[in-house]
């Protein structure tokens, strides 16, 4: 019927909107647990656990999202107070240290980038 044909597109559009929100945070993640090391200037320095959930009253073959939810953990804290030679820190201090305007960067207490100690 129509309406049933409505509510599955109206699912559907859901479902991807979800799946967009999740792909979304991807780089905000990565901004906050990459960093540069020795082999590889963009390396993941965490651990991220995706839990999709679905709707267990559906049908097997049309299985409904209904949420997601995503655990990050740090592997290597150390990283945060000191790198080894040729590595960098989180790219987070780096974009944060770019981006924030003076006025933020007082507000905030941060230091320029070439005096951090924080930044190598």
């Amino acid at each position: 019927t129509k309406h049933d044909r409505r509510r599955s597109v109206g699912q559907t559009h859901a479902a991807a909107a979800l799946n967009a929100r999740i792909l979304d945070s991807s780089p905000i993640l990565e901004s906050l647990g990459n960093a540069k090391t020795v082999r590889n200037h963009n390396s993941s320095r965490f651990g991220k656990f995706t839990k999709i959930d679905f709707d267990a009253r559906a049908a097997p073959k049309r299985l409904r999202l209904v949420g997601a939810s995503v655990e990050t953990y740090l592997l290597e804290r150390s990283r945060v107070t000191r790198q080894a030679e040729g590595e960098r820190n989180y790219h987070i201090f780096y974009q944060l240290l770019a981006g924030a305007s003076a006025a933020e960067r007082q507000r905030w207490r941060l230091l320029p980038a070439a005096s951090a100690p924080y930044v190598s």
